[in-house]
Order: structure tokens, then sequence, then C-alpha cells
């Protein structure tokens, strides 16, 4: 199973129904590409954990990272790991206050994780979290 993770940031005039239509977009697209993860947002950030086949992960990622509702797309990491650690999500989400803690909430999000995956997701959010 091959996953990528990615931050980017979101344009400032993004507003909730961007997202919202980002989201079904996303999870209609995953679907039908077999791609599990999450997303995650604020309103300075979004840090999503993509998963499923490398080809069908990369083509998703580059079609994200030609979107023009946010920037500075930056990969975090990328590779085989053992199994989908979301196998029912197509994509879950969380939307997070500017004044909370990105890390509460992948700490909600990862425990079925393994331990390695849910350990490198917490530590991406403890360094926005420091950053914010």
């Amino acid at each position: 199973m091959y996953r990528l993770v990615y931050i980017s940031t979101p344009k400032p005039d993004i507003s909730r129904a961007d997202v919202a239509s980002i989201l079904r977009a996303g999870r209609k697209n995953n679907i039908a590409n077999g791609i599990t993860g999450l997303l995650i947002q604020d309103r300075r950030r979004f840090l999503q954990y993509l998963e499923g086949e490398e080809d069908k992960v990369e083509q998703t990622f580059a079609r994200i990272s030609n979107d023009r509702r946010h920037s500075a797309v930056i990969p975090l990491k990328s590779g085989y790991i053992g199994r989908r650690q979301f196998p029912s999500w197509e994509m879950a989400s969380k939307y997070v206050d500017a004044d909370s803690s990105l890390l509460s909430a992948v700490k909600d999000l990862v425990k079925d994780c393994d331990r390695d995956v849910a350990s490198e997701l917490m530590r991406f959010a403890e360094a926005r979290d420091r950053a914010a």
C-alpha cells in the first residue's frame, strides 16, 4: 500500500463552501480510484494523507498540486506501508479552529492506525501547532 502525506496553504479567501466542494470532489474521485485517507484543515493549512495504488495516489496529488484554491503544496512523506490505515474513509475530514490544536484533532483520527503512522502524523501536527 502506497501513501503520501502533504501540507498546503489554503488561499486567504477560501470559504467553507469551497472546502465542502473540495471534499465532495475528493470523495467521488477517491472512490473511483480506490484511495482512502484524511484531510484536516484549519484557516492556515491543509494536512492530507492519501493511500492506495501508487499511480492513483500520485495522479491525485498532481491534480491537487494544480488546484488554485491552495498554494505551497509540500509533500511531507511518501512510500509504502503494510496496510491501509483508513480503510473505510474515502476522505475523513476535520476542520480545526485557528485557535485549536491540530494535534488534538489528529490524535482522534489516528487512534486505529499503526503506531509509526500515527506518530508520524502527530509529529506533522505538532510542527504545525508550533508554527501557528
